[in-house]
């Protein structure tokens, strides 16, 4: 039996069945979303160029959708053009709608893997 397995059957199975749980985890992941359009509308602001809320929220969410099940890791590419697109079909000019999708990947994507970049080289070294 493989370590994948053997971990599963360990797994306490009544948290799959929580409904208090469920509910905590689904408040939290919609908070993600509502704080990350947030922040998107923000990166407008500070560009500025500032659509509605609503117009954020919807082409991120759709965004995040179309990375999530696409074939491409993490969504490179078809975040930010899913982002690009929905933003210009709900009446944002391309220009700013590719800026501020840039400046918010820049900000949730990239600019939190550099602390787990350096951590890692430094636990490399240690080896």
């Amino acid at each position: 039996m493989t370590d994948l397995l053997r971990a599963l059957r360990r797994a306490p199975a009544h948290l799959l069945r929580s409904p208090g749980l469920l509910i905590q985890t689904s408040g939290l992941q919609i908070a993600i979303f509502l704080l990350d359009a947030m922040t998107l509308w923000l990166v407008f602001n500070s560009i500025g160029d500032v659509p509605k809320i609503w117009v954020t929220f919807v082409s991120f969410a759709m965004a995040s959708m179309v990375a999530t099940i696409g074939p491409i890791p993490v969504g490179l590419g078809t975040f930010e053009a899913t982002s690009v697109g929905m933003l210009h079909i709900l009446g944002v000019p391309v220009e700013g709608a590719l800026a501020a999708t840039l400046l918010l990947r820049g900000l949730t994507f990239w600019l939190p893997m550099l602390p787990g970049v350096l951590l890692a080289r430094r636990e490399i070294g240690h080896l």
